[in-house]
């Protein structure tokens, strides 16, 4: 009975460290591209979509992102089967981006999956048609450099009528060549005319710029389906990027204040 348990342990235990199958050509047909759910436009969730252009169902066990404007690469581990001719999505949470170094954007899947009897692992170019992943490493890199050279500090918040609004100073921590090109309303919260949303200030001196806020959308759908809230965004230039998108940090009291006015003046 002893020989009999030990051979059982050893069985699992080589079977538990067999090797990953070699690497070699994914089949005509499986292709990978960033892609982002219009719910999750302005976020950071987005997911690879992956086709099944071959003739034979694909399961896939396993993948391995990596890109090279990303400082580590993102795993994903389970089951997901895909019929020849469908389709799939992996949602995928990305880490931040870095600053370009020279070379365009690229983005590289390994799958482990298997088609027929066969255990497979290939490597498959990402693609990017809608610049999803060049927008969001990008706004990284912006992100960055905007949060090196100056510090944000908001006002007291103030509702005069249908508008609400603050300052929000801009001060510059050291020496930089960062330019504020705008800000960027959301779906529920619409700008007054006293926002920039396309200007070109230096934020290598101080800078006084008023965020006024009117009331955007308030269909039953947009307030049930809204991932953003009131996370408004900032376009700013760099000596690295030409134009990068993120989110403009704003305290919790500050978000707290802007979805008090809302509230206040939707009930869908």
């Amino acid at each position: 009975m002893r020989g009999r348990v030990a051979l059982v342990s050893a069985l699992l235990v080589v079977a538990g460290c067999s090797a990953a199958p070699d690497l070699e050509d994914a089949p005509d047909g499986f292709t990978a591209q960033v892609m982002q759910y219009r719910s999750k436009r302005l976020t950071r969730d987005i997911a690879i979509a992956i086709s099944n252009g071959t003739g034979s169902e694909i399961t896939l066990s396993a993948m391995r992102l990596e890109s090279n404007r990303w400082p580590e690469s993102v795993d994903w581990a389970g089951t997901e089967s895909v019929g020849a001719g469908f389709g799939t999505g992996i949602d995928v949470d990305p880490p931040a981006g870095t600053c370009p170094d020279g070379e365009d954007l690229a983005t590289v899947a390994e799958f482990t999956y298997r088609t027929g009897d066969e255990e497979r692992r290939s490597r498959v170019d990402v693609e990017d048609p809608y610049g999803v992943l060049r927008d969001l490493v990008d706004g990284d890199c912006g992100e960055q450099a905007f949060e090196a050279a100056t510090t944000v500090t908001a006002g007291s918040p103030q509702v005069r009528g249908d508008t609400w609004s603050a300052t929000l100073d801009l001060v510059p921590r050291e020496p930089n060549d960062v330019v504020l090109l705008g800000f960027a309303p959301t779906l529920r919260f619409a700008f007054g005319p006293a926002t920039p949303v396309d200007v070109e200030l230096p934020l290598d001196q101080p800078q006084r710029v008023r965020l006024d806020v009117v009331m955007g959308r308030c269909d039953p759908h947009v307030v049930a389906e809204d991932k953003v809230g009131s996370r408004f965004g900032v376009r700013v230039r760099t000596t690295d990027i030409e134009h990068a998108y993120f989110t403009l940090p704003l305290d919790d009291a500050i978000r707290a204040s802007l979805e008090e006015f809302y509230a206040e003046r939707c009930t869908p």
